[in-house]
């Protein structure tokens, strides 16, 4: 259909009428050089400037749309560089986050072991009884200990709970060992050198495990404490863990 024979609604008048003014008025601020010239003539200025002003204007001009380029260009290339930058700083602190959680991991695990290993102590505590019981009869005070201490370890519910109760084990074998020592009889007996030999075992694995756990924590404050991993550790609520120290 011919624009001539368009049917405009109404309310696009308005619009049309601003747009088409804007249109007018571009045309009417143009000047040709003929026009420059005249209206030079007339204000006294010599024609032959006006080619060299317009010459100068049209150098500015594009001077200013080269540095408007190349600021648009600086800008997106730091655009670039920021998100870069973010995308990386997002990766490393997953990264690091992950390191350090698994540093946790291996420390909770070497825990653990250490756990199991005075569990085994704990557990022997019904053998020593039933040798103690079995080869006198006058050594109720080391039996109570030996129940009680490892009650004590059961019944524990926090590590200082805990640690007080492996003391208590830790007395009570003592004293079966020194009574063993002071009773021929107890100390000959198969069942004296079968359980002697247990203790001593589980001592050597709770000394190897109590060395993989400090190995474990030691690590894992590196970890902590290194910079810029310290960051990322205090804003994720990292701990320090303690090391084992035995009496």
């Amino acid at each position: 259909m011919r624009p001539d024979k368009q049917n405009i609604p109404a309310n696009e008048a308005p619009a049309i009428f601003e747009l088409a003014s804007q249109y007018a008025s571009a045309s009417l601020e143009r000047y040709s050089m003929a026009e420059l010239e005249t209206a030079a003539e007339e204000a006294g200025i010599p024609a032959e400037y006006i080619p060299q002003a317009i010459a100068e204007i049209q150098a500015k001009n594009t001077k200013k749309q080269i540095i408007k380029q190349n600021i648009r260009q600086w800008t997106r290339k730091w655009l670039l560089i920021g998100s870069i930058v973010i995308i990386g700083s997002i990766g490393w602190s997953i990264a690091t986050y992950n390191a350090i959680t698994n540093q946790k991991i291996q420390v909770e695990a070497a825990w653990a072991q250490v756990e199991n290993q005075r569990q085994r102590r704990a557990d022997l505590i019904p053998q020593l009884v039933k040798v103690t019981q079995t080869y006198t009869t006058h050594a109720s005070t080391l039996v109570t200990a030996l129940i009680e201490a490892r009650q004590a370890y059961l019944e524990a519910r926090s590590l200082e709970q805990q640690q007080d109760a492996i003391e208590k084990i830790d007395q009570a074998i003592n004293q079966f060992q020194t009574y063993a020592l002071n009773h021929s009889a107890l100390k000959s007996s198969q069942l004296y050198s079968n359980l002697q030999h247990e203790i001593t075992g589980t001592e050597n694995r709770l000394a190897v495990e109590r060395m993989r756990y400090n190995q474990a924590v030691q690590s894992f404050q590196q970890q902590l404490q290194g910079f810029p991993n310290a960051v990322v550790a205090k804003l994720s609520g990292f701990e320090s863990k303690p090391f084992f120290t035995a009496d």
